[in-house]
């Protein structure tokens, strides 16, 4: 598939590892993974691209633990597989959007509350307030004058919610926050 590539020269021998720039691994099943393990250059894992046959997430996170550069699906296009080569180059981690697609498809699956519901343990109760309320839409200033205290105090707390959370921007706050809604109405019947 990549024979008349331009830019890209295939060799096919192990002793040429070293010199390549980005090395092409199958990974099919644990045995890969010992093999990964086994491996004494940390630079040449740090060029892999893993080739999976399978979309076992177990093997993907496995390899991505040995520090490899990337994983993409056998079946990919040229065109992703030149795209994967090329960003790993500029020195970039590269995981297939379908697998990350799967992992993300995963751990929605765990159940939100591992993600969610165990961030929300970390606010008090005047940070859920204050979540609550910067959610119905109030300003800091009416969230001021609703807990009788300050603008500035209301800034403070909305910052240690973010940090807390895990988060940096409105947007994220407010997906946090309607992710958490979400779990609460499937599987505890509450908001």
């Amino acid at each position: 598939m990549l024979k008349e590539e331009k830019n890209l020269l295939l060799l096919r021998d192990e002793s040429y590892d070293e010199l390549a720039d980005v090395c092409l691994f199958e990974l099919n099943n644990e045995d890969d993974i010992r093999y990964l393990k086994k491996m004494e250059s940390l630079s040449l894992r740090s060029r892999m691209l893993a080739i999976l046959s399978s979309s076992d997430l177990s093997l993907v996170t496995q390899s991505l633990e040995q520090q490899i550069a990337g994983v993409i699906m056998d079946n990919a296009s040229e065109e992703e597989l030149l795209f994967a080569i090329e960003y790993i180059i500029k020195g970039n981690k590269y995981v297939a959007p379908s697998i990350s697609l799967q992992f993300i498809q995963k751990l929605g699956s765990l159940g939100s509350s591992t993600l969610f519901s165990s961030k929300m343990e970390l606010l008090n109760q005047k940070e859920r307030d204050v979540l609550e309320l910067i959610m119905s839409g109030h300003a800091n200033r009416e969230i001021a004058y609703q807990l009788f205290t300050t603008k500035r105090k209301i800034e403070e707390i909305r910052k240690s919610i973010m940090k807390k959370i895990g988060v940096d921007n409105n947007l994220s706050l407010t997906a946090f926050y309607l992710n958490q809604e979400l779990y609460h109405k499937d599987h505890l019947g509450t908001t």
